[in-house]
């Protein structure tokens, strides 16, 4: 099933709408039919939140816009009930530019509550004496207010939101950036704690923020962490050299023999020393169901993933694990090893283990008489 549908393109860049927000439009408009209102009424909270999510558009294309500055392009951006997914192909390492890309959304959006506070100034909406009730009435009021909260909202220095980017930002000027990512991540842990105490006696919305925020800095700390281990490696680093592999074809029931006697779950099929695919062992479990245990074994290949080369970068690599958690290395069309996201795990492991053997200060050597 299609969970999101293209209704338009700015800027080269797809906007998307998620299912889940046309629920978010029935769960604004029938309390207002439920409450006693008109159905013109139920409409305007409805436009309401159109236009919201127009300024949400806005928001995320400033992001998208500012990081094309950069060279960083923007795959699409997702509108659902809790607010714009940007995807970037990354974001700006160097402090100053990632400072502009996280401060351009909530910049959008103080201009475009600015816009409505002068456009309702020179209307003169703002007569004395000021009736704050009615006000808080106006269509175009609430419109500028939610404005002005989604720039205090957003810069809250607490990672997923762009006020923890600006705060690392920052804390990237004078430190490494691990480090300052890490810094921004614990701060964002202790406003979820505290949010989460508030939450408890005022709302309940304040806990769900306080759950968002705490895993939102873990998952940001966690990939930095994981990039800054991954800095300056590549495939030939991380490859598992000694490995069983077989020909295409050699009975599914010695494939299978191969597998429980070596543990070795996904095996790899060449053909006249080239490479046909990956075996996995639901696949060979299946295919011996099926086909029987005298069946080639290139008849249980499930997944044929693209060969990467030995001078990839392993960061490069990572993305491709979403299709296949054991990839093959290719040289001249010859497997010759395998990555997988553990092996990366264990290069990532010895290199910060060296690295700190390495730091140690040498240990001062005492003649005895």
């Amino acid at each position: 099933m299609k969970w999101h549908w293209k209704i338009g393109r700015i800027a080269g860049i797809d906007i998307k709408l998620h299912l889940s927000f046309f629920f978010l439009l029935i769960w604004v408009g029938i309390p207002v039919l439920i409450s006693g209102g008109s159905t013109s009424d139920m409409l305007m909270e409805i436009l309401f939140v159109l236009l919201l999510f127009v300024c949400v558009v806005l928001h995320e294309l400033g992001h998208a816009l500012t990081a094309k500055l950069f060279g960083i392009q923007t795959k699409d951006i997702t509108l659902l009930p809790v607010g714009g997914l940007a995807r970037m192909e990354k974001m700006p390492e160097d402090p100053k530019e990632e400072f502009l890309v996280a401060a351009a959304g909530p910049a959008v959006n103080l201009v475009i509550g600015g816009a409505i506070l002068v456009s309702l100034l020179v209307a003169g909406s703002f007569t004395l004496p000021l009736d704050v009730a009615t006000l808080s009435m106006s269509f175009w009021v609430r419109l500028m207010t939610t404005n002005f909260a989604l720039v205090a909202f957003n810069l809250i220095p607490a990672f997923p939101m762009d006020g923890g980017r600006v705060l690392r930002s920052i804390l990237s000027t004078k430190m490494e950036r691990v480090r300052a990512t890490r810094i921004a991540a614990n701060v964002g842990k202790i406003l979820a704690i505290g949010m989460a105490i508030v939450g408890l006696f005022f709302d309940a919305w304040l806990i769900l923020i306080a759950i968002i925020i705490w895993f939102g800095a873990g998952a940001e700390a966690q990939s930095e962490d994981l990039k800054d281990g991954l800095e300056g490696l590549v495939v030939r680093d991380a490859m598992i050299s000694q490995f069983y592999k077989v020909e295409g074809n050699l009975p599914l029931a010695s494939v299978y023999q191969i597998s429980t006697q070596t543990g070795q779950k996904d095996i790899p099929v060449k053909s006249n020393g080239h490479f046909l695919g990956i075996i996995r062992r639901r696949d060979l479990l299946s295919a011996i169901e099926r086909l029987g245990d005298r069946a080639p074994a290139y008849a249980a290949i499930g997944i044929e993933p693209e060969g990467i080369s030995l001078d990839m970068p392993l960061m490069d690599v990572l993305p491709r694990f979403s299709t296949c958690q054991v990839l093959p290395v290719i040289d001249e069309g010859a497997l010759i090893g395998l990555i997988t996201p553990e092996s990366i795990k264990q290069r990532i492991w010895l290199k910060r283990r060296t690295q700190k053997n390495e730091q140690k200060p040498p240990e001062e050597k005492t003649d005895t008489v």
